[in-house]
């Protein structure tokens, strides 16, 4: 996948960050920012106390996470990738996102697979290797 200077990737995603800064206000909370990213990551307030009854922790977009528990470790790794991805993809990249869910859904996902294993979350595995490989690196 291609390199892209942070600068590049920070203006092509830039219409992604101002959406994810309104899903942070949606949060209630104040952001902090850390590793180079806005964090919305104090407390389970309006749309993280959502995220957690749907099963989910995190979500980034764009330059920005919102997270129903504080961002770091593993977690921290994982959405850091995302937001390489976003690099890349730029506008496109929620609605690849969304095209991609429709065949492999989210445990499938090769966005996912891709930070997950960037993170260490998980090893390579069997036939969604070599798809979620395209997604791997800015």
């Amino acid at each position: 996948m291609l390199s892209v200077p942070v600068w590049l990737g920070f203006i092509w995603t830039s219409p992604n960050t101002l959406i994810g800064l309104l899903a942070g206000l949606l949060t209630f909370q104040r952001p902090s920012v850390r590793a180079g990213l806005v964090l919305f990551d104090r407390t389970p307030r309006g749309l993280t106390r959502l995220m957690l009854r749907a099963d989910r922790v995190a979500m980034t977009i764009g330059f920005v996470v919102v997270s129903a528990r504080r961002v770091e470790g593993k977690l921290l790794a994982h959405e850091r990738h995302h937001v390489r991805q976003y690099c890349v993809w730029g506008p496109l990249f929620i609605p690849v996102y969304l095209l991609l869910a429709i065949p492999y859904g989210y445990r499938r996902h090769p966005m996912e697979l891709a930070a997950q294993r960037a993170a260490g979350e998980t090893a390579d595995q069997g036939r969604f290797r070599t798809a979620s490989r395209r997604f791997d690196r800015c």
